[in-house]
């Protein structure tokens, strides 16, 4: 091999030796990181954490109990700042359910409870309380304003669906087909505004025996959780960066 092609392959392997892909080496990546971390989770008594106790053993009445630390938001906050522990001490869900609300009264008080400066994810979970009266499309509309208003508010905006019910029990009386228009109309209206759309619904529905409480509305602790899960998977896949 003459001198100069030796040096000439010399000078090729330093260089890519050297220079490899022209990144430069790289080490170990940080910890995963949510790019926001202050949430609002907005709704009704599903939001808020009413869980159905038996009144009695024989009896057909059941109660709801207000506990607020079995709520979805609650459980939701406790899961995200344990995986992004790095960014703990500023994540907060604020709990913003109001029990037995009706989503027109719902909307009334979004813009009073929504704040951009101190939120900037927002989780709408509402509707279910007299949906056969006011209908899905009124329904899916009124949600659609509230979406509007925290988009204009720069926040980041998940729409959880309607949760199954149990039918013969006392409060499970929405007719599926009611729930099932609600969620697709939902999901229409959140690909429109592009916003997520988090399928509550069919994850819950094999189980919604023992998710949904004795009320056959509102759900028991673990359907609490199992809405905390399907709202983190969420959110992990939109928001959280490498």
């Amino acid at each position: 091999m003459s001198r100069s092609l030796l040096s000439a392959v010399m000078l090729c392997t330093a260089v890519a030796v050297g220079c490899g892909d022209g990144k430069g080496p790289t080490g170990p990546s940080g910890p995963p990181q949510l790019a926001r971390t202050r949430f609002l989770a907005f709704g009704d008594s599903i939001t808020a954490g009413e869980v159905t106790t038996p009144v009695g053993f024989t009896s057909g009445f059941s109660k709801q109990v207000l506990v607020p630390a079995a709520s979805y938001p609650a459980v939701l906050e406790s899961r995200l700042r344990t995986v992004y522990a790095a960014q703990s001490s500023v994540i907060t869900v604020t709990n913003a359910g109001e029990p037995n609300e009706r989503i027109l009264d719902g909307n009334q008080r979004f813009p009073g409870v929504f704040d951009p400066a101190r939120h900037d994810v927002v989780l709408l979970m509402e509707g279910v309380n007299g949906l056969p009266i006011a209908g899905p499309d009124i329904s899916t509309g009124v949600m659609q304003i509230m979406t509007r208003t925290a988009k204009a508010g720069n926040a980041r905006v998940f729409i959880g669906s309607m949760i199954p019910q149990v039918p013969g029990r006392p409060r499970g009386n929405t007719p599926e087909f009611e729930l099932l228009n609600y969620n697709t109309k939902l999901t229409q209206m959140a690909a429109q505004e592009g916003v997520v759309f988090v399928d509550l619904y069919n994850p819950m529905l094999a189980e919604a025996s023992s998710l949904i409480g004795s009320d056959g509305l509102h759900p028991t602790e673990a359907g609490y959780r199992r809405i905390a899960d399907l709202f983190f998977a969420a959110i992990q896949r939109e928001l959280q960066q490498p």
